[in-house]
């Protein structure tokens, strides 16, 4: 709702709290073996604080709130050239970034950091199926991950 309206309050109910619950939650479980995850979403990419709220920064900020390093979060899309792009792919698939957060367009197929991964968060649903399941891959050094089924919506 912050997206049409600035002045709307966030509630305990929300689906970016939920979201940051469950971040947490495997962040702390992943400490020992510097499990990773990705956050998608298509709404809300990331703007500058004079543009006014975007997800992707509230997101990080609540994230830091509860003690994540800010180090540990970082966007896709700060990553502008080819050797930003690899550059992030080699901290996520070794632990040093942690939570990941794109957008379908740019954290789907290209981009490989799955090595570690253990949760992905849609926020929103892609329009397409292939753009669904991107934990899901061989070689991977995080075998157990975490998939929601038969769930009543996309969170």
């Amino acid at each position: 709702m912050r997206l049409i309206d600035p002045a709307y309050t966030l509630s305990d109910n929300q689906k970016i709290l939920q979201v940051v619950d469950n971040v947490e939650r495997i962040y702390r479980e992943g400490e020992n073996e510097k499990a990773t995850q990705m956050i998608f979403s298509d709404i809300g990419t990331p703007k500058s604080k004079e543009e006014g709220f975007d997800v992707y920064n509230e997101l990080k900020d609540l994230l830091v709130d509860r003690g994540i390093p800010k180090e540990a979060i970082a966007f896709v899309h700060d990553a502008n050239t080819d050797d930003k792009k690899n550059s992030l792919s080699r901290k996520v698939n070794s632990g040093e970034v942690r939570i990941l957060m794109a957008s379908t367009e740019k954290g789907g197929t290209g981009l490989n950091v799955q090595s570690r991964m253990k949760a992905v968060h849609h926020l929103d649903v892609p329009w397409r199926p292939s753009d669904v399941g991107r934990i899901l891959r061989t070689f991977k050094i995080k075998k157990n991950v975490e998939v929601t089924d038969n769930g009543k919506d996309n969170f």
